[in-house]
């Protein structure tokens, strides 16, 4: 019951009181009024009547008779008797003295009147004729009392409906500052950290609002600090001051991650140095140097947008490594030919006076070996450097040819698989930390072609280079969608996690085309959550906050993958409505090893867990690392170790937890 409800409660209940009070006090007294009012006219009724009988003979029953019924006609009387001495009797009497019933009978039985018969001597020269006995009629006392119930009636249900008005007035009055300490609290619980203008006159309501306030202040100041604490760790730790890039360090954990995991991997590495930058910087300063950095470190970050998963750092003094997703070698030449054109036509051009040598070897597979990898790109870079001028080569395996496809070919087969919906799903499961129950479902697509079955790091970059990221995405929800149908889903609370591209989340037509599909499958929608990668924020925080407030009525939540590879402070977490973030894994890959990494994980940990987020730990492979991860207070763990991507939904469902 709410405490508007019981103030209500409490004035009607004293209404009540009092009206049951007043009620019972009026009608008695006015009983006893009446009763002795009506008894004292009887009696008066009786002693005129005997006075004007003493003049009649006794033998004159007509006169007698006119005599009594002149005083009963008036009505006021219920019996009017004239008892002889000789036995005989004239008698009067009325059962009803109104037309209408003059109260229920109920009240008439409550408020009974004792009324007593009065009597007076009818006497002639001292010589009695006989008595007189008059009762009046109770009617006209009872109608008057019943009228005055009602009117106490009605004047209370007035007093009780204008008390409950202006009660309801008053407590809305009161009740507004509450009203919005509520809506402050909530606010709270949904990362909105808002201060109240509006302080209430009220002392008490004041001080409430005032502590509201300075609570407030207080957790974001709290909030403010740990995202600060860790973003600095994360700075000092993994980027680079002078480029914004990843330092060499950030650099090998993020690409040895790639490479070393189950999963396969396709893509360019690219390995850029400056000519003599020693010299350089002697000959122009170090700012100079300093500004070179600087300005290649923003341009390079700009292509983490337009190639996303891209990896850039700087690995030392004028040493730059990049690590470019990509479907095969020939798209691997096209990127490193536009990173050279690029660079030598903005940042790096021959006006400057800086020459750079690019070296670059295309990867593709599982489990690579990282240093040999560098041993690759690193021999083509010294290719490079033969020649005086600027220059790019790509490091030629004569050992094991890559079979290619033309761009042409490439295109048939994405759209034939659009087409067709011929997408393939894979589910990797997610298991709870504490009780280790199946809580998500992350999923992965594969496409079949010319008898391969290729991954998304295969033909995703091929996805993205034809503009067809939002089409895909869309085909492969409404895949998850029908796949989900006539599964027991629901009971089980589980969700599958679906990876957005940056491309398709700032495609204002795709909000709405997921709106849509959405709608068509509201059971299952209220399953799935949609991710995006950390690294994409900055330019799609905004059209992000949009589609997580356009599909939430639909119960779809939106994650955030891969924390700890963007550059965003960390207050993205408050200003969106998430419901988890995924620890990207290359900080958990050798966790147990590394404590700064357990550090920061722990920090994200409090961070999210303060604004009610689930943090899950993804890529884990081995048994220490699991061990170590548990410790960190993470929700849910995910990777190889647990589970291989399952093929079929059903198998899916059905899978269990072999610790569990």
């Amino acid at each position: 019951m709410t405490l508007r409800q019981q103030f209500s409660l409490l004035t009607s209940l004293l209404v009540v009181v009092l009206l049951v009070g007043n009620l019972l006090v009026t009608v008695f007294n006015g009983r006893d009024y009446f009763q002795q009012q009506l008894n004292a006219r009887a009696y008066d009724a009786a002693t005129s009547l005997a006075l004007s009988m003493s003049q009649v003979d006794s033998s004159d029953e007509v006169q007698l008779t006119r005599l009594m019924d002149v005083l009963f006609d008036r009505g006021f009387f219920a019996e009017i008797s004239f008892l002889r001495t000789d036995g005989t009797a004239i008698h009067r009497r009325a059962r009803q003295a109104l037309d209408v019933d003059s109260a229920p009978n109920w009240f008439k039985n409550w408020v009974a009147l004792d009324l007593v018969a009065a009597e007076a001597d009818v006497t002639r020269q001292w010589r009695r004729l006989g008595s007189v006995q008059v009762i009046s009629h109770s009617d006209f006392a009872y109608r008057d009392m019943w009228a005055m119930v009602r009117a106490e009636l009605i004047w209370f249900a007035w007093v009780l409906l204008v008390s409950l008005i202006l009660l309801q007035l008053l407590l809305r009055w009161l009740f507004s500052p509450l009203i919005r300490v509520e809506k402050q609290a909530l606010a709270i619980c949904e990362r909105d950290w808002q201060i109240q203008t509006e302080i209430p006159r009220a002392r008490e309501l004041r001080r409430v609002v005032l502590a509201m306030n300075k609570m407030v202040l207080k957790l974001q100041s709290i909030f403010s600090e740990q995202s600060a604490m860790t973003e600095k760790l994360r700075e000092e730790s993994y980027l680079d001051v002078s480029t914004g890039l990843l330092n060499r360090r950030g650099f090998d954990q993020r690409f040895e991650h790639i490479l070393k995991r189950d999963d396969e991997h396709s893509g360019v590495l690219i390995l850029l140095q400056l000519h003599d930058f020693a010299d350089f910087n002697q000959r122009e300063g170090r700012q100079a140097g300093d500004d070179v950095l600087t300005l290649l470190g923003q341009v390079l970050s700009q292509w983490r947008m337009e190639y996303p998963n891209t990896i850039c750092g700087r690995r030392s003094g004028a040493d730059i490594a990049l690590y470019i997703p990509c479907a095969d070698g020939a798209q691997a030449d096209d990127l490193m030919q536009q990173s050279f054109s690029q660079l030598s036509m903005t940042t790096l051009s021959q006006r400057n006076e800086l020459v750079f040598h690019m070296g670059a070897v295309f990867l593709q597979g599982q489990q690579d070996d990282p240093a040999a990898a560098f041993s690759r790109a690193d021999a083509a870079l010294r290719q490079a450097q033969r020649q005086p001028t600027s220059r790019s080569v790509m490091y030629r395996d004569e050992v094991v040819q890559q079979q290619e496809w033309t761009a042409g070919e490439w295109r048939q087969l994405l759209h034939q698989v659009l087409e067709r919906g011929s997408l393939s799903l894979q589910f990797l499961p997610v298991i709870g930390n504490r009780d280790q129950h199946l809580l998500q479902f992350e999923v992965f697509s594969r496409i079949e072609w010319q008898g391969q079955m290729l991954s998304a790091a295969r033909f995703w970059p091929m996805v993205e280079q034809h503009q067809l990221a939002a089409r895909y995405d869309a085909c492969v929800i409404e895949r998850v969608l029908e796949s989900m149908i006539g599964e027991d889903v629901a009971s089980r609370g589980l969700r599958f996690c679906i990876n957005l591209s940056p491309a398709s989340v700032i495609d204002e037509q795709f909000h709405y085309q997921l709106q849509t599909l959405f709608q068509k499958y509201p059971k299952q929608a209220a399953h799935i959550a949609l991710e995006v990668p950390e690294f994409c924020l900055q330019a799609a925080e905004h059209a992000l906050a949009r589609l997580a407030l356009l599909l939430q009525p639909l119960g779809v939540v939106v994650g955030i993958d891969q924390v700890g590879t963007g550059t965003m402070a960390f207050a993205y977490l408050q200003r969106l409505q998430l419901d988890y973030v995924r620890i990207d894994g290359s900080f958990n890959r050798g966790v147990h090893l590394a404590q700064d990494h357990r550090f920061f994980i722990q920090s994200m940990v409090q961070i999210a867990h303060n604004l009610d987020l689930l943090v899950l730990a993804e890529g884990l492979e081995d048994e220490q690392d699991v061990t170590a991860i548990r410790h960190t207070g993470v929700d849910g763990l995910g990777g190889y170790y647990f589970s291989r991507p399952i093929n079929s939904l059903e198998d899916a469902l059905n899978w269990v937890h072999p610790a569990g």
